[in-house]
């Protein structure tokens, strides 16, 4: 018996140890298409054999101009996620245009989007607080990121992106 009065103590520390490591949480969540993350996006990128991401985030301000933020502004050609979080409260979506036209001098028709012929790929209509993902396999050149719903355009929901 004594010999096992002393394993009991390490015994019980190794299960302190296990069950602290499976309580802990993870600062690092991916997210993916239409799904919510309660922590940080994990960066994959071309060197450690996964796409590279991009981070778009849209909404609406207070002054009734919208906006587009991309992180990077600038990437390296091959395959690359764009994750998209409307933060805003209305509907929205991003459309990837390879275009060398400035972000903020596309023409918009007449029905108050612009044309999405020299779409790569998009992100679609998106959900207010939520997120989607699409990759897309990126060439060199340059591309304007746009949320493409009527007016949204024209309120500034556009971005620059350089691939290279």
């Amino acid at each position: 018996m004594r010999g096992n009065q002393r394993a009991l103590p390490a015994f019980m520390a190794v299960l302190t140890v296990l069950a602290l490591a499976g309580c802990s949480s993870s600062k690092n969540k991916t997210t993916s298409g239409g799904g919510q993350s309660g922590g940080g996006v994990t960066v994959t990128t071309a060197a450690s054999g996964g796409p590279t991401v991009v981070n778009v985030v849209g909404g609406e301000k207070p002054d009734g101009k919208y906006y587009l933020t991309v992180t990077p502004g600038s990437v390296k050609a091959g395959k690359t996620t764009i994750t998209f979080k409307n933060a805003g409260t209305k509907v929205h979506e991003v459309v990837v245009l390879k275009t060398d036209t400035p972000a903020g001098n596309l023409k918009v028709g007449a029905n108050h989007e612009v044309s999405e012929d020299a779409s790569v790929g998009e992100d679609s209509e998106t959900d207010p607080a939520k997120t989607k993902t699409t990759t897309i396999d990126l060439q060199p050149g340059n591309y304007v990121l746009v949320c493409n719903i009527e007016r949204h355009y024209e309120k500034g929901m556009y971005a620059a992106l350089t691939v290279s």
